[in-house]
């Protein structure tokens, strides 16, 4: 990235410290591992099953299974039983693990810190009821926690080896818990089961559901025309790791930038620093530059909400793997 982009994109006034309020732990179960969260103004968690541990999702004092594993349960991981599935890709697979986007996407959507730019602010209020998609939901933590924290209507979207095996079974985990009904939601309550489609969940003050979405295939051929038509906000979480898949994420958001456009939706993404040791010059992995200039490129702008500091595992020159100091970003991208 130039120095210019990193002045900007890390700025000290955007930098958010760890919300000590906000607490995740993971615990070991029978094949899977168990990720969970508390919810804002609640004493009740979320939970999540999981195919692997979490990656930088959880901080040094939180209680990980990393710790814990036997080598039995390094063999599972080795073992995708999802591999022959149609459309499924090894990119695909990561989905099945909580990265770090996840926790600072969460935190400066859902949690309050005096050190928030205006604007984040702002998008929080929005946020509150709204209706939110959600790309590349992976396991489901990101969209179930706005469903249960601040009343949205979400709708969950992945290949569909991930909704058929993590984000349904992860939002019928979840679902009533944290629920405060109130009769003077019914007509809201009956807005977002029309829009969700088929099984809405009640998760916490909101609703939620999940449906396969293919980012290489047409919007209106897997979304019902309002669904394609009523967003207020796009969210998405470490989704394009790699360069193939930056493009078909941003041509679909392109479609719901202009099937939505009267209400002038958002696109919220989170994304960690993973520039390989090619830089700009690797053919697999995205790096955050090229994020913005993909972006830039098509006419849209790109605001950082908040960013951190974070400590990742990455392999040297040497071949050797040691802990580095990377950053994590959360982006308002906008046509």
């Amino acid at each position: 990235m130039a120095m210019e982009d990193d002045d900007l994109y890390t700025a000290p006034c955007l930098l958010v410290p760890p919300n000590p309020s906000f607490q995740c732990s993971e615990s070991k179960a029978t094949h899977y591992v168990l990720f969970t969260c508390n919810v804002p103004n609640s004493s009740s968690r979320l939970e999540f099953a999981c195919r692997s541990p979490s990656c930088g999702a959880l901080h040094e004092n939180e209680p990980s299974v990393h710790d814990q594993r036997s080598e039995q349960d390094e063999d599972e991981c080795r073992v995708d039983p999802n591999f022959f599935d149609a459309g499924y890709t090894m990119a695909g697979s990561t989905g099945f693990t909580i990265w770090t986007g996840t926790r600072l996407l969460i935190e400066a959507l859902c949690w309050r810190q005096d050190c928030y730019c205006d604007r984040l602010i702002t998008i929080q209020r929005r946020l509150v009821n709204a209706r939110v998609l959600e790309l590349g939901a992976g396991v489901g933590v990101v969209g179930a926690y706005i469903a249960a924290s601040l009343g949205g209507t979400v709708l969950l979207t992945d290949l569909p080896t991930l909704v058929e095996n993590a984000i349904e079974d992860n939002l019928a985990r979840n679902e009533t818990k944290h629920c405060q009904m109130d009769t003077q939601h019914d007509n809201q309550t009956k807005d977002s089961h029309f829009w969700l489609g088929t099984h809405p969940r009640r998760i916490g003050n909101g609703w939620a559901s999940s449906t396969p979405l293919d980012w290489t295939r047409p919007i209106h051929e897997q979304l019902t025309p309002l669904q394609c038509q009523s967003i207020d906000f796009i969210v998405a979480s470490d989704v394009v790791f790699l360069i193939s898949m930056l493009q078909s994420l941003l041509d679909t958001v392109s479609a719901l930038f202009a099937s939505s456009s009267h209400n002038d939706p958002s696109f919220l993404l989170s994304f960690q620093r993973r520039d390989s040791k090619d830089g700009e010059e690797s053919a697999s992995f995205t790096t955050v530059t090229r994020i913005i200039r993909e972006v830039k490129g098509r006419g849209w702008s790109c605001h950082c909400l908040a960013w951190r500091p974070v400590m990742v595992m990455k392999e040297g020159d040497n071949g050797e793997v040691a802990k580095v100091e990377s950053q994590v970003f959360v982006f308002e991208i906008r046509p």
